[in-house]
């Protein structure tokens, strides 16, 4: 959409997650594994990436909004799902999230809008 100014938006979502914010959670990125120089040298690995997000966490209900998510074997309603602003990497359904102390599993990941520029995310993670 030209002239539609998604960096703005970005923002907007960031300070109105901000607002309703519910505590730390984090978004947690495996460091990469290197192998050994020589066959018989154990692999390096980096650091993980850990970032903060200004996210919201709410149950999977059925209503209009979520219903195109729920298919009753991924995603169910005992799952949660975490509104957040879009982070500094995308996040993938390898990354953990730990919220409230305790890491979940991500098992999808919604990007809003669906196409273009990232405004914020839907994260569903293991109820």
């Amino acid at each position: 959409m030209a002239g539609f100014n998604y960096g703005r938006m970005a923002g907007t979502a960031a300070r109105l997650l901000d607002r309703f914010n519910q505590g730390v959670i984090t978004l947690t990125r495996s460091g990469a594994a290197t192998p050994g120089q020589n066959p018989w040298d154990p692999p390096t690995r980096d650091d993980d990436q850990i970032f903060v997000l200004t996210a919201t966490v709410a149950a999977v209900t059925v209503d209009q909004a979520n219903a195109k998510y729920i298919d009753g074997t991924l995603i169910t309603t005992a799952d949660l799902v975490v509104t957040c602003a879009a982070p500094p990497i995308e996040p993938a359904m390898t990354d953990i999230l730990v919220v409230g102390g305790q890491a979940r599993t991500i098992k999808k990941v919604a990007q809003l809008p669906s196409a273009g520029v990232a405004v914020a995310f839907k994260l569903f993670i293991q109820g």
